[in-house]
């Protein structure tokens, strides 16, 4: 829906992502600070308004004490439970997840299963104490199940079971320094940061052509001649690629609504003509899990055909954490025969992929 209700300027807003708390163990995070974050928390509580109410002072607070474990986690670069499974270098995770609904939230202590995106071999869990909860809101959602933001550290390991321990949990929020798109963004916050092929500049002669309406003609083309013609188009050398690679292509000489991006690219020919699903991506999506440990501002996946929810899922899941939120396009067969077509490229793709 993004695609069709908000336009390429919107699309490309600089928004910051961030957390709204209804979880916040502040001992916890205490701990894990150290006396040198906890110097920044106290600093940042003590300009707090003296005459604020205790409800809302408590609110202020919990709210310092996300924004700065966030800065934390940008820092040290935590990484979202995604990469964490498919690294399997489990610790840390800061990330935004799908919960399913826990049926004891109104006891003293509790758990919610979180369900990872893609294929994992793990079952996940937040283990955690009900008295740390502030808002009847979350409590709600936690009970039913939601799509929450969590920073959580692991507790421990039993067989293919991940026990988590959360610092904080709250909804995704997005906020910009224009109060003029305060109210709008409010409704995007679980699907910003998704941009398509037309808004960028590189790209931009497909807005005067017309959109392809079939996959068909993509099965003619592999994916070194769309490699050559994506190259071709952004100005770049092509390289050969290899097995280590991270991506298939990168570049610098991307603009996205006129601000220069890095992107990294994952390409899908037609050794397999049909709709993308995990199972095109590897063993535990390693192949996205590779795209993104790549400095990259923007990652993109393309493919000859369709490409199924479950890739779009894990894609954003990987590309979008409150702390370091990043970019992604889908491209899917019909976009790219588009691509190819308003460069005029086709013919030559066809071609290359003869030899």
């Amino acid at each position: 829906m993004i695609r069709e209700k908000l336009t390429t300027e919107e699309r490309s807003l600089n928004l910051k992502h961030t957390i709204d708390p209804g979880f916040v163990n502040r001992r916890k995070i205490q701990t894990l600070l150290g006396e040198k974050g906890m110097q920044i928390v106290d600093r940042e509580i003590s300009q707090l308004p003296p005459q604020l109410p205790d409800g809302y002072r408590e609110g202020r607070i919990d709210h310092i004490y996300t924004q700065v474990l966030l800065d934390y986690c940008k820092v040290f670069k935590i990484k979202t439970l995604e990469e964490v499974l498919a690294s399997e270098c489990v610790t840390m995770f800061c990330s935004t997840e799908k919960l399913a609904p826990c049926g004891d939230i109104f006891a003293e202590r509790t758990s919610s299963r979180i369900i990872p995106k893609g294929n994992c071999e793990y079952r996940v869990e937040i283990q955690y104490s009900t008295m740390h909860i502030s808002s009847a809101t979350l409590k709600s959602e936690l009970h039913r199940g939601a799509e929450l933001s969590l920073i959580a550290e692991l507790h421990q390991k039993e067989g293919d079971l991940l026990i988590f321990h959360p610092f904080i949990i709250g909804f995704p929020w997005l906020f910009s320094d224009n109060p003029e798109w305060e109210e709008k963004i409010m409704w995007w916050r679980y699907d910003f940061f998704e941009n398509f092929i037309e808004d960028f500049d590189e790209f931009g002669k497909v807005k005067k052509t017309p959109e392809s309406k079939s996959y068909e003609p993509m099965r003619d083309i592999s994916e070194q001649a769309f490699k050559t013609c994506l190259a071709e188009i952004l100005g770049d050398p092509t390289k050969k690629d290899w097995g280590g690679e991270a991506s298939d292509h990168y570049t610098a000489h991307l603009h996205l609504n006129g601000k220069r991006v890095t992107a990294a690219f994952l390409l899908k020919g037609p050794s397999r003509f049909a709709s993308m699903g995990l199972n095109h991506l590897g063993k535990n999506n390693d192949q996205i899990y590779r795209l993104s440990q790549e400095p990259a501002e923007v990652l993109f996946v393309q493919h000859c055909h369709e490409i199924t929810q479950p890739v779009r899922a894990t894609l954003r899941a990987f590309a979008v954490q409150p702390s370091r939120p990043r970019r992604y396009c889908l491209i899917d067969g019909k976009d790219s025969l588009w691509l190819l077509k308003a460069y005029g490229l086709y013919e030559k793709a066809i071609e290359l992929s003869k030899k």
